[in-house]
């Protein structure tokens, strides 16, 4: 369940952000959608390089327990990403705006998770510091 969290909640604010674009400006051709897809691959490997520091993505230890309830809490991302979309179609159309879609959803997506989970662990180190003798 918590490794599939991760994908699943990925997968909810792509398909709201596609969802409330195409109810704006109707279904995307075939250019909108390779242009979606760049835009979303393109912002996952940068945002990864700049995580990982171009390096294997390979996790230097467990996440601390209370983790996998916060790994299932996407319902935030998913309505930034939908909110980004629903603004970007104000302003873009065609194969930009579908494009701008897939690179806004995944960075608000993967930035919002990130920001999570730092706030948890910066709350965790803080409880964990602060019962030690």
């Amino acid at each position: 369940m918590t490794a599939s969290a991760a994908p699943h909640g990925y997968t909810l604010a792509l398909w709201t952000a596609t969802a409330v674009t195409s109810s704006d400006r109707g279904a995307p051709g075939a250019a909108d959608v390779l242009a979606l897809l760049a835009g979303a691959t393109l912002a996952f490997v940068a945002l990864a390089a700049v995580a990982h520091g171009g390096a294997l993505m390979m996790p230097e230890r467990s996440a601390p327990a209370g983790t996998r309830i916060w790994a299932a809490f996407h319902l935030p991302m998913a309505a930034c990403a939908a909110l980004a979309s629903l603004l970007l179609t104000r302003c873009c159309s065609g194969p930009l705006l579908w494009g701008l879609v897939g690179t806004a959803t995944t960075a608000v997506y993967l930035l919002g998770v990130s920001a999570q989970f730092l706030c948890f662990a910066v709350r965790h180190h803080r409880e964990t510091t602060d019962t030690q003798p």
